[in-house]
């Protein structure tokens, strides 16, 4: 069986402007702009079978979200291959868009807008608490 979810040696990288410091660095970077490459995501495979349960953990700017966006086909990739439910993202996005689902925001900023009904609905699949357990605790 083919994976749902196949990356393989997936890399982003960005140009960022660096920019001197002082008001002369400022007016320099308008006319003479300098760039440096960042690697926001370097070489990574994997694969994700049907019914696996995976979490996506690291530091701030370890390239979690990068890497999320370019399995959605918001961003594309620099190099690598990705193949989401047999879809290639950055060239069948839309398609794409209708079988799967994404939120960004950070768990403390996501709970606050979401009824309390839902975050507990919510908690109960990510335990995979069984329902009667999961009805008694509402309660």
């Amino acid at each position: 069986m083919d994976p749902v979810i196949h990356v393989e040696n997936l890399t982003k990288r960005f140009l960022s402007r660096v920019k001197t410091p002082g008001m002369w660095g400022s007016v320099r970077s308008l006319f003479m702009p300098n760039y440096q490459e960042v690697v926001a995501v370097d070489a990574i495979s994997f694969d994700i079978n049907e019914g696996e349960l995976v979490g996506f953990i690291g530091p701030n700017g370890a390239g979690k979200s990068t890497t999320l966006k370019m399995l959605t086909g918001i961003l594309f990739p620099t190099t690598g291959t990705i193949s989401v439910l047999g879809h290639v993202p950055q060239k069948e996005r839309v398609t794409l868009a209708y079988k799967i689902g994404t939120v960004f925001g950070q768990r403390q900023q996501l709970l606050y807008h979401l009824p309390p009904i839902d975050s507990f609905n919510l908690f109960s699949k990510i335990y995979e608490l069984e329902q009667h357990a999961y009805e008694q605790r509402l309660e």
